[in-house]
């Protein structure tokens, strides 16, 4: 007989091939096998008692202050612990209770189910005040450069235009259109748009409608507009709704944040609310890195993107080469390869469906060794 440690995150069903238990015991299995930490923010006391004793009438656990039991109506927090068995069954108990447990009940009946696969969306800008130089394109090379990103197996190419870097300022719709306009065209006559997705990152109607006609399928749209996803809706395209304090001019500007998961969610929910007829062939959430956040924030969203996954869309993440990395470790932009990988490599994990980089080479290699990694056989 011989023993092993493995790995916690270790592959449930590939161990599952190598032991060969039946089936439906497999299935039971996996469901204890995956432990979840769910905080619960001020919920009464009187809620907590309850929930301590239904969860430790099922084998989980609920930490809370040894307070709880004698404060009445007062406001507390709690770690709830349990494994998906037991929140499935949490979930069907506190439907039937009171003090607010039928939303928590609700909340924890989510799937949380994380992508099989992260793909891997490429930036190219064709302005000369993007954040990362290196991601600048000329109309002169573009072919030579989408060509190249082809090879590469990046699965979106994200045309950019404007900058929405902190600070930055909007040239006007006109302006982008003129820029717009012949790149587009150029994608458009040389039929690019068979052998990847384009997408644009812009608001502006007339610069989305013209690339839409012209072959490409998704809407990146930093400013949250319902009316965008409407837009991508008609022409049958995918659609990204991203959070962010502010504009790009001022949204660094005293950034005061006291609890970011619940301020995004907060705004993820009331925006899908207002686009959830919108037909868009996809949506995604994108929880805007560096979009008026402090480091502090954009490194809780990643730990915690998994979070976000209780809405049921697919997530992306942008954290390429961006201030996060500076503050943490003091670097120029073109020094930030290594917190970027590091940065989306944790996102890829935590739940992300697609990685927005500027260094897409890289990405693809890590993203090749992370799921080896995440496959290899035990044996």
């Amino acid at each position: 007989m011989r023993a092993y440690k493995l790995n916690i995150d270790s592959d449930f069903e590939q161990i599952c091939r190598f032991i060969a238990p039946h089936k439906s015991g497999a299935k039971i299995m996996q469901k204890k096998a995956n432990l979840n930490f769910i905080l619960i923010k001020d919920i009464k006391a009187v809620a907590v008692n309850i929930l301590k004793q239904d969860s430790l009438s099922i084998g989980a656990e609920l930490v809370s202050s040894h307070e709880a039991i004698f404060s009445g109506d007062k406001l507390e927090n709690a770690l709830l612990i349990a494994n998906d068995k037991q929140i499935q069954a949490l979930a069907k108990k506190e439907l039937l209770q009171d003090f607010g447990l039928k939303s928590l009940a609700k909340f924890l009946s989510n799937s949380f189910k994380k992508p099989k696969k992260c793909e891997i969306m490429a930036v190219l800008n064709f302005n000369n005040d993007s954040l990362n130089p290196s991601s600048r394109v000329s109309i002169d090379n573009a072919i030579s450069r989408i060509e190249d990103l082809i090879s590469l197996g990046v699965d979106y190419i994200d045309i950019g235009m404007v900058s929405s870097r902190p600070g930055s300022e909007y040239i006007g719709a006109k302006a982008e259109f003129q820029r717009v306009s012949p790149v587009v065209d150029l994608i458009y006559t040389n039929k690019l748009y068979d052998k990847v997705e384009f997408s644009l990152d812009s608001f502006d109607v007339n610069c989305l409608e013209y690339a839409l006609d012209r072959g490409f399928s998704f809407v990146n749209d930093i400013s949250a507009d319902p009316n965008l996803a409407f837009l991508a809706g008609k022409y049958g395209a995918k659609y990204c709704l991203m959070h962010k304090n502010g504009d790009p001019k001022t949204m660094q500007i005293n950034v005061k944040n006291s609890d970011i998961l619940e301020i995004v969610s907060g705004f993820f929910a009331q925006k899908l609310d207002e686009i959830n007829s919108s037909k868009a062939k996809q949506i995604y959430l994108d929880i805007g890195i560096g979009f008026g956040k402090t480091a502090r924030d954009n490194m809780a969203l990643i730990k915690h993107l998994e979070h976000f996954l209780s809405f049921g869309y697919p997530l992306l993440v942008g954290a390429s080469r961006k201030s996060i990395i500076d503050y943490y470790s003091p670097s120029s932009v073109d020094e930030r390869l290594a917190g970027s990988l590091y940065l989306h490599q944790k996102a890829i994990e935590n739940g992300a469906s697609i990685i927005r980089t500027h260094d897409p080479k890289e990405h693809i290699q890590m993203l090749k060794l992370h799921n080896a990694y995440k496959d290899l056989e035990i044996v």
